[in-house]
Formats: structure tokens, sequence, C-alpha cells
């Protein structure tokens, strides 16, 4: 995962994500059951495990970049940590909640399932889930369809099929569709915060001041403050019942 990051996406990344985080949990969970203690794997610079903590008394987040840690968000209940191998550095049996954000794919592995379900409790919870926003419409309206679109094997579905799930049970698997209302200085963030997109705004933009520009030519399409982008939440949850 941490070569997907470097400073400049990571500094755009932690200027602003979508709320999503908030709300899927928030479908999730019907109640306002508290958790003593959460795990956050692949937590970035602290959105997803901020959201956790809503849920948690304390929240440990992990990401394996320093570059995203750097720009991680405090807060009172969260612990960022790093961490560079699939090696969790936790007692057995710890954590009542564990969430990947967005970093499963990356993180898969059966040495990773195996790790988790050690540092889980009896019964505990993990949920993985994603979000996709559709950002096409937008980038046609820029004149950038053809050269932004890029071909990916990025899954946002990803969940542990394939390995050996014999310690957790599948629980649930729930996708919906939301709408997001975006000022367009957060939408120059959000677009930047892609290495890709930052490096063909960055050929057809000044590169001197490249959020700045990259908003300007936002406003000057949209001819507004204002947005509304279409996205697609993903959500699977499992119950460890070693």
């Amino acid at each position: 995962m941490t070569k997907e990051y470097d400073e400049i996406t990571a500094s755009h990344y932690s200027a602003y994500r979508p709320s999503l985080h908030s709300e899927i949990l928030k479908a999730f969970f019907k109640s306002n059951k508290e958790f003593e203690l959460g795990l956050d794997i692949g937590c970035g610079t602290g959105q997803s495990s901020i959201a956790l903590a809503s849920y948690c008394k304390k929240v440990v987040g992990i990401d394996p970049s320093i570059k995203m840690l750097e720009k991680s968000i405090h807060h009172p209940k969260v612990n960022y940590q790093l961490i560079s191998t699939n090696t969790l550095n936790f007692d057995s049996d710890t954590f009542h909640i564990i969430t990947f954000a967005g970093s499963l794919y990356y993180a898969k592995s059966q040495s990773m399932l195996d790790e988790i379900v050690r540092v889980a409790k009896k019964n505990s919870r993990i949920i993985i889930y994603d979000f996709e926003i559709f950002l096409e419409e937008i980038f046609q309206k820029l004149g950038l369809q053809s050269d932004i679109i890029q071909t990916t094997d990025y899954d946002h579905q990803t969940n542990f099929s394939e390995l050996e799930e014999q310690s957790i049970k599948l629980e649930n698997e729930i996708q919906r569709s939301v709408t997001l209302d975006i000022q367009i200085a957060d939408l120059a963030h959000l677009v930047l915060s892609s290495k890709d997109n930052y490096a063909i705004f960055a050929s057809l933009l000044s590169t001197y001041n490249l959020y700045s520009e990259t908003k300007k030519k936002l406003q000057s399409v949209f001819k507004n403050e204002m947005t509304t982008l279409k996205a697609m939440t993903f959500l699977t949850s499992y119950q460890v019942f070693k």
C-alpha cells in the first residue's frame, strides 16, 4: 500500500475525504453499542479510525505509510501506529472490532487473516467496507474523459473469499447507492488525491500551484461552488468464532 501514496497525495488525502466512512458505519450499526477496543487496519490519515471511534472507547489505527501517518488527524480516542509487515504487534484476544476501510485489497493474504483472528476476541466483528465515487461525469465536463480513464484491477468488494475462513463466519453483505454534496474546493482535493489524476492535471495545468489551478478549472466548468457526486458503498461483515 505504501507505494500507492507519496507526500503530495497524502496532503490532498488529508485535506479532504468524503464523510462516507461515518455514513457507512452508521447504516450498519443500528444501535449506539460501544465496543471496548477497535483496530482500524490501513487507517491512512485517520478518517476511518475516527469514524470507528464513534463506536469504541479506544481505537488503534495502523498503516504502512509514514507519509499518511504524518498527516493523521488527532483524536482523543485514536492512537496511530506504523506497521510494515503482516505481523500485528498486539497480544492475542485483544480487539472487540476490526475494520478495513478501502485497505483489504492491498493487505489481503492468509497470513493477514490469521493474524486478525489471533488478535481478535471471540465473537468479535470484522468489518470490511469501501466506497467508489463516480468521477466520469466530472472528467467529461473537463474534456479529460479519454485521458483520465485507466484500467485497474482494484476491487471495491474485496473480502476474505478464497482464503481459509474456518475461524470466521460471513454475516452480512451490503451495497448502497448514495449521493454526495461537495464543495468545488474539496472536489479539487479529491481529484488530486489520486497519483494518476495528479500527474494528468499537472501535465495540463500550471504546476506552480496545481491545487489552485485545478479549483479554478472546476469553478469555470460548474459555475458554482457546489456540485453533487454519485457513489456506491460496499460493506462485508464477519464474526470471529474461534
